[in-house]
């Protein structure tokens, strides 16, 4: 039997029509870095190019490391300029404020603005899902706790809003390609639970999360593995260091942004000038640690080995039942 061209061509675009998602999600995109970072433009882009349909709020200014803060009580301001594109920023930037009067616009505040106004406002409900990301920079093991990706995340989850946490490999910080391949990830994964949910049923069940990180060279990465959040934070542990200059990491952080600026023609001269920047200065650092945690099933194991990975997180901090009882059984007789 043959089957004339025009007709054939119809039958093949009426069947990518029905393979096609059923219906685009609302999204909340938000990160830590700020609403200004090629990673958050790219993801924006990725996820209007599948026809999701996606409101932006995020901080002003990078907040980094912020964790779940936020500030109460107190008058934040929102950027609406960029409002006709449903891009919002949360916080002040007019730094010559006294300390009592400045309020930053956190993660946390952040993805509420973008929940409680700006969805109910353009959906009249709370979105389908949260995205918070992708991240400079790797969000990993016990780090998550320090996280204003995760801090996001787990406020929307919060709300029983499904929400994905994201985290590139800190050459996204300089790197724009890596942006658009990270946002391929996330895009990849929301197809898939999008094709595998049931009828009437949320993208993820309540409480129910993801934080996805991908490897430093995403082009060659040994693919997708599932992993457990663990304690490994990617190799680093946290340090009060009482003079940078001596920490040979956070010397060389700082010499690779000189570097990466302009600042330096070489990248011993970027480390020599890093040095003389930090001389005597102190505070928090890292230090290399896998914080006894070598688990190749750890996130933090898994991801600097070249795995995308998925790790299933819900916002609790429960312990299990075993160390429950463990408790019960120590503290028996209160």
């Amino acid at each position: 039997m043959k089957i004339k061209t025009g007709l054939l061509s119809a039958l093949i675009a009426q069947a990518l029509l029905v393979s096609a998602p059923a219906a685009a999600l609302n999204i909340v995109l938000t990160n830590d870095d700020s609403w200004n970072t090629h990673n958050i433009k790219a993801m924006k882009e990725a996820l209007v190019a599948k026809g999701h349909d996606v409101i932006m709020a995020a901080p002003c200014t990078g907040q980094s490391g912020k964790g779940g803060s936020f500030g109460f009580f107190k008058s934040v301001k929102v950027d609406e300029t960029k409002a006709d594109q449903y891009e919002f920023c949360i916080g002040d930037v007019d730094t010559s404020q006294a300390f009592e009067d400045y309020v930053e616009g956190t993660p946390v505040m952040s993805v509420l603005y973008g929940i409680d106004v700006a969805a109910q406002k353009k959906w009249g409900k709370a979105p389908d899902l949260v995205v918070s990301g992708p991240n400079e920079g790797n969000n990993l093991g016990y780090m998550n706790n320090n996280s204003g990706t995760l801090g996001a995340t787990m406020i929307a989850l919060s709300r029983g809003i499904p929400a994905i946490a994201v985290s590139g490999s800190e050459n996204s910080l300089s790197d724009a390609t890596q942006g658009p391949k990270i946002a391929n990830v996330v895009v990849n994964v929301i197809d898939k639970l999008e094709a595998s949910r049931a009828d009437n049923q949320p993208l993820l069940p309540a409480y129910m999360g993801l934080n996805i990180n991908t490897p430093q060279d995403i082009d060659a990465s040994l693919g997708y593995r599932f992993t457990d959040v663990g304690w490994n934070g990617g190799g680093i542990a946290l340090k009060f260091v009482e003079d940078f200059s001596e920490n040979e990491m956070i010397v060389g952080y700082f010499a690779q942004i000189l570097f990466d600026q302009g600042a330096a023609e070489s990248m011993e001269q970027a480390l020599a000038m890093a040095k003389g920047m930090l001389q005597g200065k102190q505070g928090i650092g890292f230090a290399p640690s896998d914080v006894n945690d070598s688990n190749e099933n750890s996130e933090g194991v898994a991801v600097k080995n070249g795995y995308i990975t998925i790790s299933t997180i819900d916002g609790s901090v429960q312990a299990t039942r075993a160390k429950v009882a463990l408790t019960q059984q120590r503290l028996s007789g209160l």
